[in-house]
């Protein structure tokens, strides 16, 4: 706990009335504010984070963030210090207590009292929306209600804008149980990110307990990757479907499937209690709280709003930590007891905390003379004379040895009371080598410190640490602060690495956020691309700079080249910032054989520069034209193709000069067929043009005939000559019909 007692005061104003409760990383007491009088609550971060730049810049940033936002559904913070070794918010003082702790009291809570909460919970987040800022820690611990049923929200100590983007650090930062996926992923976070975890604090309110789980913390955050959050109805009677829907919408995997943000949310909410008619309610003030138990330690406390953080002991540690942790670093509350019997027990509990400097007590600037006005009061008494034995020698050495040991213990007690001590020196206007040289003649070990300062010029003095006045035991380091001016925004090196990047602004005192991400053509995707403002920009100490993350090449939209040859495709496909992985044959009844149809992935598709495109080729079979062919000649064409004749069929009403002539082909000649199914049917004459044999031998005429599928019929010799017909040529028979010939 950091070192404060119960009637400290704090840069003459703030006196420490009681403690309130501890986190992981502060305490926060009720103080007296002496020159308003009014009461206050004062968030003090823990001696072990002091020097700590994250924790510094976290509480830094709960301060601005909180400072630049005034509503009454959020905890108002008056002032931050950071001065004799501590650093502290002043905030509002809340008499109430948590929703934790209310929700400890009463247990699950019916629908019209969850959405109760919510509507005050979401008011207050949505103004934090509005002003471009992410929570990112929201759950029933830093939801607040005041003596008057209030409800508010606390703790920005993790905010972040809006637009800040990914978080690249490859830690888990938030409260396990209430985690949006997105966190967990180290994804873009927006206040699509705050829906989600509030979803979660709705369904905590309707079920009282959070939906999933894990051996540790890490299983418990990855959880929700995979698992969706199911309705509050499934274990808990009483629930209506729309708020089980309320609850879907808002813990949706996806941030694009949620409420946009909590503006979003809380009118759905509005439209649900309205749907539902929902009686209105006021919540209730927590009775066993720590805020309760502390405003009773305090003689004629004023009713007043008192600030509280998360107050565990409840089945599953709510824990704000950084994935994975060693422990849990939860709240605890300090008993309402004797501020001497606590100041003990925790001294028995915390061996590791630092004990009082072992230093003897100085003596009192009146030792000295007690002893001069005694030995005066011994010489005005009559001198008596008396009998002794002693020798004169022997009294003379031990009153020397007396007289010895008294100066030692004098001189002891001035030493380490206060002749140790020495008084730091003042060193402003000088140059470093005179600063340094008047600190060493104090007695001390001078220590250069570069520093950045607003103020002072580059090489000048800023002070020393502790500051001109202050005492300390010689011998010890005393920092000489030279002032490099005001910070400039660092150029970037080969090394863009996020940890690299954030740790050099954080050394030029700025604070980091995680801006939009840009393309980059040359920074690999998840490096640092630009700073806004940009480098080689001058800043005032504590400004904030934007960290631009590369996103990897800009997209390109993959052009159509269907239609075109592999070589054309390729050179296109190139022209476009991408190449050709492959290329595989495919059907595709509207494209000839050899040419592209599509690529994998699909054409006007967005994809990061470079990226391997293949290629889609038709293999499709084009039916060539056999009509007019004889069967023979049709099979032996289509054969050279890769198509095979499947069927043939007489086509009635179709003629031509022989009976195996191809009429018809199916699919038709000029057709696209897939080489794994290359059957083709073919449809024969089914009626034969007559062939003309008057004039001809009856022999020669039977060959004709019997060609074309015909046969002749007639009584003469072989040797005679045709001079008639019938039927007459170019009539149409049927295949197999007679013609009668007369010859002489």
């Amino acid at each position: 706990m950091a070192n404060l007692k119960v009637g400290d005061v704090l840069e003459d104003r703030y006196r420490i009335e009681t403690p309130i409760a501890r986190g992981g990383m502060s305490t926060v007491y009720r103080c007296l504010d002496l020159r308003l009088g009014r009461s206050m609550a004062l968030k003090v971060m823990e001696e072990d984070f002091v020097d700590d730049p994250i924790f510094r810049q976290r509480f830094r940033r709960e301060a601005r963030s909180m400072a630049q936002l005034n509503h009454p559904n959020l905890v108002n913070v008056y002032d931050f210090s950071a001065t004799d070794g501590l650093v502290y918010l002043v905030m509002e003082l809340i008499t109430g207590g948590t929703l934790r702790e209310l929700l400890a009291e009463r247990g699950p809570m019916p629908p019209h009292a969850a959405v109760g909460v919510m509507r005050g919970v979401l008011t207050g987040l949505a103004a934090a929306h509005r002003a471009g800022m992410v929570h990112r820690d929201i759950k029933p611990d830093n939801v607040l209600i005041n003596s008057d049923h209030q409800v508010k929200l606390s703790d920005f100590g993790l905010v972040r804008a809006a637009h800040a983007g990914q978080s690249q650090d490859n830690q888990i930062v938030g409260t396990v149980a209430y985690l949006s996926p997105e966190q967990v992923e180290g994804g873009e976070i927006g206040p699509a990110s705050d829906v989600y975890s509030a979803g979660i604090v709705l369904f905590e309110l309707l079920t009282g307990t959070t939906p999933f789980s894990g051996e540790d913390d890490l299983d418990h955050a990855y959880a929700r990757l995979t698992e969706v959050v199911p309705a509050p109805s499934s274990l808990i009677d009483g629930v209506p479907s729309l708020i089980d829907e309320l609850v879907a919408t808002a813990t949706s995997i996806n941030p694009e499937d949620r409420f946009d943000d909590s503006g979003e949310f809380l009118s759905a909410l509005e439209d649900v209690a309205t749907e539902l008619s929902l009686p209105a309610f006021r919540v209730p003030v927590p009775v066993n709280s720590a805020a309760n138990r502390a405003n009773a330690q305090v003689p004629d406390a004023q009713p007043t709003d008192m600030f509280t953080t998360h107050i565990p002991k409840t089945p599953e540690p709510d824990h704000t930590a950084i994935i994975p942790v060693a422990s849990a670093n939860e709240t605890s509350i300090l008993p309402a007891q004797n501020m001497g019997q606590n100041m003990a027990q925790n001294m028995a509990q915390n061996p590791l905390q630092p004990p009082e400097p072992d230093f003897a007590p100085e003596p009192p600037p009146d030792t000295a003379l007690n002893i001069q006005d005694q030995a005066l009061a011994r010489a005005d008494e009559p001198e008596i004379n008396t009998v002794s034995n002693r020798s004169k020698l022997k009294l003379t050495l031990w009153s020397i040895f007396v007289v010895a040991v008294i100066a030692a213990v004098a001189v002891g007690g001035w030493w380490f009371g206060s002749g140790r001590y020495g008084e730091i020196p003042q060193v402003l206007g000088m140059d470093e080598v005179q600063a340094v040289a008047v600190v060493e003649e104090a007695g001390f070990v001078a220590v250069a410190e570069p520093q950045y300062d607003n103020e002072v010029p580059t090489g000048s003095i800023i002070g020393t640490e502790p500051s001109f006045g202050e005492r300390l035991p010689r011998g010890e380091d005393v920092s000489v602060l030279i002032s490099q001016g005001r910070p400039v925004v660092p150029d970037l090196s080969e090394d863009r690495s996020l940890s690299t990047v954030r740790e050099e602004l954080e050394q030029r005192t700025f604070v980091w956020v995680d801006g939009p991400g840009e393309y980059s053509d040359d920074v690999p995707e998840g490096q640092v691309v630009s700073f806004t403002p940009s480098s080689g920009t001058q800043l005032d100490v504590g400004e904030t700079v934007q960290i631009h993350l590369s996103r990897g090449p800009a997209p390109v939209e993959i052009p159509d080249v269907s239609g075109m040859g592999v070589d054309q495709a390729t050179r296109v496909l190139e022209r476009a910032g991408l190449s050709v992985e492959r290329t595989e044959e495919g059907f595709d009844a509207e494209t000839p054989n050899g040419d592209v149809y599509g690529t994998s992935p699909k054409v006007s598709t967005e994809v990061k520069r470079g990226t391997s495109v293949v290629l889609q080729i038709s293999n499709a079979i084009s039916v060539p034209d056999v009509v007019g062919m004889t069967k023979d000649e049709a099979t032996a064409a289509l054969a050279e193709e890769g198509l095979v004749v499947a069927s043939t069929s007489i086509i009635p009403g179709e003629a031509a000069s022989s009976a195996d002539t191809v009429v018809t082909v199916e699919p038709e000649s000029g057709s696209r067929v897939d080489p794994a199914h290359p059957q083709v049917s073919l449809g024969l004459a089914g009626e034969i043009q007559v062939p003309s044999v008057v004039g001809r031998k009856v022999s020669d005429a039977r060959s004709i005939l019997e060609e074309a599928g015909l046969t002749l019929t007639t009584d003469a010799d072989d040797n005679d000559r045709i001079y008639s017909q019938t039927p007459r040529a170019r009539s149409e028979v049927s295949v197999g019909g007679e013609v009668t010939v007369r010859a002489f």
